[in-house]
């Protein structure tokens, strides 16, 4: 697959960067695999590097946007109950609900982007939405979505011809927006199908958490599908300048399976299923922590015009 160019998506520029880690790519041919969320580590990654101006870190080059499509639609959903479908639920829900009850929205459609197997659709039932919508390129993350949600979810991209204008009261996308390779088009299509008064919820990595800075380029985000990564200045800066109103950037606790929180260690899939298996031995394994791992959020409105 060829490899492209990137530019920063805050400055705009090409050649304004230094390079903090070199491309680590497989050996073989580039197919869907790495692609696949909560994978075991395998460390690969394109070149990442950070803009002397603004700071925005980035994969620089990249695969084409096509090929890059079609590696989502044939990546696999490796989730599980206990390691991230129940702890994520725990998570984002909090966030979700807390913002739900401070800000007041109104609960009459929601869009949820990159939503997997459907699990935050199903919190945004319970909070009493009466429309719900997901959208997901995996087609096996699809599969394995409840019977009861399943006909919610949209199989593709998310772009500007798949709803219209003023849509939704609330959208969120969780792990989602590091990903995207042309994030100022994405906003912009969020912004078009928001209504008037509505809200966005994302949540995603933080280049510059404490556990980022400590494992550079061991750290779980260091990433071969992200395609940017954000802190919460340059976070704050990209939703602005897409004509959001900022109202919060903030740091982000999750809740996290020992097991999982094991995956996460830099050592040798060896190692890790080893003492993996001591945790399931010792039935520690499901047992839930809330830890700073090293996310961020960010809640973002699109204001009514007078």
């Amino acid at each position: 697959m060829e490899l492209k160019s990137t530019r920063c998506a805050i400055c705009n520029s090409f050649n304004n960067s230094h390079v903090l880690f070199p491309q680590r790519l497989p050996t073989q041919n580039l197919d869907a695999s790495p692609y696949a969320p909560r994978r075991k580590r395998d460390f690969f990654h394109y070149r990442i590097v950070k803009c002397k101006t603004c700071g925005l870190l980035r994969s620089d080059p990249l695969v084409d946007q096509n090929d890059l499509k079609q590696l989502y639609f044939d990546s696999e959903c490796t989730y599980t109950d206990e390691n991230e479908n129940i702890p994520l639920k725990k998570t984002y829900g909090s966030y979700f609900v807390n913002v739900l009850k401070k800000y007041n929205i109104e609960k009459t459609s929601f869009l949820d982007i990159g939503c997997s197997n459907g699990f935050i659709l199903e919190k945004a039932l319970e909070f009493g939405f009466k429309k719900i919508i997901g959208v997901e390129p995996s087609r096996d993350a699809i599969d394995q979505a409840s019977s009861s949600i399943k006909p919610f979810i949209v199989n593709g991209m998310f772009d500007d011809k798949m709803f219209e204008k003023d849509s939704f009261d609330m959208i969120t996308f969780f792990q989602t927006f590091d990903h995207i390779a042309e994030p100022n088009i994405f906003l912009q299509n969020c912004f078009n199908v928001l209504k008037e008064g509505g809200f966005i919820l994302a949540i995603n990595h933080n280049a510059k958490s404490f556990s980022a800075k400590i494992m550079g380029e061991k750290s779980p985000i260091i990433d071969i599908g992200h395609t940017y990564l954000y802190d919460l200045s340059t976070m704050k800066q990209i939703f602005k300048q897409n004509n959001f109103v900022v109202h919060n950037v903030f740091p982000i606790k999750n809740t996290v399976s020992i097991e999982r929180l094991i995956q996460l260690l830099p050592i040798k899939s060896s190692t890790s299923e080893k003492i993996q298996q001591l945790a399931r031995l010792l039935k520690i394994n499901k047992c839930l922590l809330k830890l700073p791992l090293g996310n961020l959020g960010i809640i973002a409105q699109k204001l009514k015009t007078t």
